[in-house]
């Protein structure tokens, strides 16, 4: 992670314009460093891994390898690192996959600069990050997930304690630990070791996966 800031980004983007429309928009937030920007997926995997950057902004579409492949390879040798999928692009097959690659969020390119500074902090501390539209669109996709899947969130999540249901009932809400600490009058600390075990017992591989089982759960309602 960069020492200068708390909060450092990698900008990944093919496009030169969209990079300097990015850059201008977290440069007006002082918590925010940029320590890196790629134009493809290769470039990304590199800088990813040797930087360190607390939040991925990513691009789909790029040259040489697209952006859901570099995450899923960033992913694969840094399990810790937290993508944040910015596109134009919003379509079905995207989203799935970069949610069930281990996305940290999906907002489209049509996000306001307030709303996109937003996601950055959210994912940053430790929260899931949805454009709206997505986030109906995986709402209403869980709606539709077969009665068995259903079971077995519901199983799943009896096998947490009712602390650690509470927790994953406010993850499923979007609240970040602090949030949570803030609701549930814990430590920051104690959440995080929540969340570790709420992880590790539901088999999901970042908050996001949890948020999703929450809602098969019926833990969260839209």
């Amino acid at each position: 992670m960069s020492i200068d800031s708390p909060l450092s980004v990698l900008l990944v983007d093919d496009d030169s314009l969209i990079r300097a429309g990015l850059r201008a928009i977290l440069s007006s937030d002082q918590e925010i460093s940029i320590i890196g920007e790629a134009e493809n997926g290769v470039r990304a995997i590199e800088l990813a891994l040797r930087l360190e950057p607390t939040v991925i902004l990513m691009d789909i579409r790029m040259p040489q390898q697209d952006g859901l492949s570099a995450m899923e390879s960033i992913l694969l040798q840094a399990p810790e690192a937290k993508v944040l999928i910015l596109t134009t692009f919003g379509e079905e097959e995207y989203i799935d996959r970069a949610m069930s690659g281990g996305a940290s969020g999906f907002m489209l390119k049509s996000s306001g600069p307030e709303e996109l500074l937003g996601a950055i902090h959210a994912v940053a501390e430790g929260a899931a990050a949805l454009s709206p539209s997505i986030a109906r669109r995986v709402i209403d996709k869980v709606r539709g997930i077969d009665t068995a899947s259903l079971t077995r969130a519901q199983s799943l999540v009896q096998g947490l304690t009712v602390r650690e249901r509470e927790v994953l009932a406010l993850v499923g809400a979007s609240l970040t630990n602090a949030e949570i600490a803030v609701r549930l009058m814990l430590t920051e600390a104690t959440v995080k070791g929540h969340m570790t075990a709420i992880l590790l017992k539901l088999g999901a591989r970042n908050r996001v996966d949890a948020a999703l089982i929450a809602y098969r759960a019926g833990l969260v309602h839209p």
